[in-house]
């Protein structure tokens, strides 16, 4: 995820899909074309008389279990706006304090609700969880060096945005050995206070860091990762490689799922320059970049009992001031059946863009769509697969 780049408004016209699919599944993967029928609608959400902060493009959004509720962090007056997927409308605006015993700082990198409908709120040095009404529970640091059980280490620390989650007693996520290069998967229990470090094979993400530093300024872009909870277990995925780690929590494994995808590469493998001086190389290595295939978190259907997972490789980056033809991208789209065996994979040939944050209910996946500054989602429901 490049930090120094603004996130980009994805619009979504019209989408049209045909899929290539698997006929079974062996070491490699043996694909074949498939036909596909689906429906597709577009919805949209009645703010009333608020606007709704979409400055982030749900970046810090989260849903309740059911599906039923967004809940979206608004940082520019921190309310939470807790939104109704059924009525499709926002249902109350959420108050939380910036600074004093209850604020919540004022640089929150993610939010995490919690089965018990507190809500966790997260920055670069510290986490709390609050209840909604906007009082503070508990509060710890993340970036604690005498955590009980396996301490962290000399260069060690938890990474950010993606890379938490939260229950009601726990927090996972992602552990970053700066000075080695590695990464463990770390659970915080007993309170947040006793940590656990599973050992996880991302070492090849450290080849996808970029730093421009300059006497005018310093810019960083590194690798997305992605920590998802299914059914009591956590998947880990990123968007270098598109293998999914798999712990599972009874048997305290991990388990590596490897697919070989037909129409793309199952990795980046460029070899990049990582330090630069200058933006305009800086820049040059980012969009170089984004023209090898990059992969994203897996959903769940539970409908259905299937994953879907998008992936996605710049084809064109312009220069819009210059009358260049704009940003795009192609996407991919793979579905998986409930042990991870490909079911079909396609080029989405009308999805010009990455989808932004995306989830599915009911047996659809809903994608985020910024409508002239108002929120809405496609639809899009898979038959007869």
């Amino acid at each position: 995820m490049d930090i120094a780049i603004n996130l980009s408004k994805i619009v979504f016209l019209w989408l049209c899909f045909a899929f290539i699919g698997c006929a079974e599944k062996t070491e490699i993967v043996d694909l074949s074309l498939t036909s596909l029928n689906y429906s597709l609608d577009t919805i949209m959400i009645d703010p009333g008389k608020e606007f709704l902060h979409l400055n982030a493009a749900l970046r810090m959004a989260v849903l309740d279990s059911e599906r039923d509720y967004l809940y979206n962090f608004n940082p520019s007056d921190h309310t939470v706006e807790k939104i109704n997927l059924n009525s499709r409308k926002l249902e109350a605006k959420l108050a939380f304090e910036k600074e004093g015993p209850d604020g919540v700082g004022d640089m929150v990198f993610r939010m995490d609700l919690l089965p018990d409908e507190s809500v966790a709120f997260m920055g670069y040095l510290k986490a709390a969880v609050f209840n909604l009404k906007g009082k503070k529970l508990v509060e710890f640091p993340i970036a604690e060096v005498n955590f009980e059980g396996d301490p962290l280490g000399d260069g060690e620390r938890f990474e950010f945005l993606n890379t938490y989650l939260f229950d009601s007693a726990k927090m996972v996520g992602l552990i970053r050995n700066s000075k080695e290069g590695s990464f463990s998967f770390g659970m915080l229990s007993s309170n947040f206070r006793h940590l656990k470090k599973v050992p996880v094979p991302l070492d090849a993400l450290e080849n996808f860091r970029f730093v421009l530093s300059s006497p005018s300024m310093v810019k960083m872009s590194f690798p997305s990762a992605n920590i998802s909870e299914h059914k009591g277990n956590y998947l880990i995925t990123n968007e270098v490689f598109n293998t999914i780690l798999l712990y599972d929590t009874d048997l305290d494994s991990l388990k590596e799922i490897k697919y070989q995808p037909m129409l793309t590469e199952d990795r980046k493998k460029g070899r990049y320059t990582q330090e630069t001086e200058t933006e305009e190389e800086f820049n040059q290595e980012t969009q170089n970049l984004r023209k090898e295939i990059s992969f994203m978190a897996p959903v769940w259907d539970e409908d259905n009992h299937r994953f879907y997972r998008f992936s996605h490789q710049a084809i064109n980056i312009g220069n819009t001031a210059a009358g260049e033809e704009a940003y795009k991208s192609s996407v991919y789209l793979t579905v998986f059946d409930a042990d991870f065996n490909v079911i079909a994979e396609s080029l989405v040939e009308d999805i010009t863009n990455p989808p932004g944050f995306h989830f599915v209910k009911d047996g659809k996946i809903w994608m985020y769509v910024n409508v002239e500054d108002e929120l809405g989602f496609v639809r899009l429901s898979v038959l007869d697969l």
